[in-house]
């Protein structure tokens, strides 16, 4: 065993309990569930966006999330001066949590300030810098929404760890949602001190070279997608794969495991990578590139791990 098995339990526990929490607040949407508990549990300055129609349940899965953190919101509008989010902020002192709704309003001016904020962990207001420590951000984006939309720049999108997207309810979930007594539930239930035992546990989960191996054969799958000769991903992609390597060391861990499988990869690619790839591709061909994502999982799952 390369790592304790209690460590490995205890990660197991932790991350259980924040997706049982999840399945309180949301009917279906597992996908989000899994990646939203996993971006918070492997780094505490993770960027999440979610994506996704109206009424998919993003606004109720921020409140849960404002309830188990000291947390600060702020509504976009196309007409958002940088003044006004800097003064938002700039007396904040335990920041835990920054929700930004309707993230795809904000102008460049705006968008100028959220990369520092994001890169940095800091504003610059005149001649005064105010810094914060780690924070989550979590941004919300209405993908079906066109008046008083910006286009955001692919420096931006990068900037965001993953971009989690609401996918339509199955029939039998929407029977659910429509028809039993379910009331989401926002009471505190992630803790910072669990938070923090887990990423140390994944900082100390030392992978060996097999899985490194199928990590960088993984990597370069994903670096090699491409559409009608045209390379999707641009870039090394050193700050996706980055977070890459923490959730896939906690999704092994999630599992009871403590060495990499092709299957731990697969689950992160389109949260990881969809957003990084050339918007004006995506917005005109994105069947298409979803059928090469498609292509790209399946090569990565064909990766064989020797046998222990």
């Amino acid at each position: 065993m390369k790592l304790e098995k209690q460590k490995i339990e205890i990660v197991m526990q932790i991350y259980d309990k924040i997706i049982a929490s999840l399945d309180e607040v949301l009917i279906g949407q597992k996908e989000v569930k899994r990646s939203v508990a996993s971006s918070i549990l492997c780094d505490t300055n993770s960027r999440i966006l979610l994506t996704g129609d109206p009424g998919m349940g993003k606004t109720t899965l921020n409140k849960f999330l404002a309830n188990n953190f000291h947390s600060k919101k702020m509504a976009i509008f196309f007409d958002t001066l940088p003044s006004e989010i800097q003064e938002l902020l700039k007396d904040c002192k335990n920041l835990e949590l920054l929700q930004i709704e309707e993230f795809n309003r904000a102008s460049e001016r705006l968008q100028n300030v959220f990369i520092e904020l994001f890169a940095d962990n800091q504003i610059t207001i005149g001649k005064n810098t105010y810094e914060f420590g780690d924070f989550y951000v979590v941004a919300t984006q209405n993908n079906s929404e066109t008046a008083g939309i910006f286009n955001v720049s692919q420096a931006i999108y990068d900037r965001f760890d993953v971009s989690i997207s609401y996918k339509n309810l199955k029939e039998e979930e929407s029977r659910e949602l429509l028809f039993s007594n379910f009331t989401p539930s926002y009471k505190k239930s992630i803790e910072k001190e669990e938070i923090v035992t887990v990423k140390n546990i994944i900082d100390s989960f030392n992978i060996d070279n097999i899985d490194i191996d199928i990590m960088m054969n993984s990597f370069k799958i994903v670096k090699e997608i491409s559409l009608n000769n045209r390379n999707l991903l641009k870039g090394d992609l050193i700050r996706a794969n980055k977070f890459a390597i923490k959730l896939i060391k906690l999704s092994a861990l999630a599992s009871g495991r403590d060495y990499i499988l092709p299957s731990d990869i697969v689950d992160f690619i389109d949260c990881l990578y969809m957003h990084r790839i050339d918007q004006s591709i995506a917005s005109i061909e994105e069947d298409d590139v979803k059928k090469q994502f498609e292509v790209a999982k399946e090569k990565v799952l064909d990766l064989k791990r020797p046998k222990r």
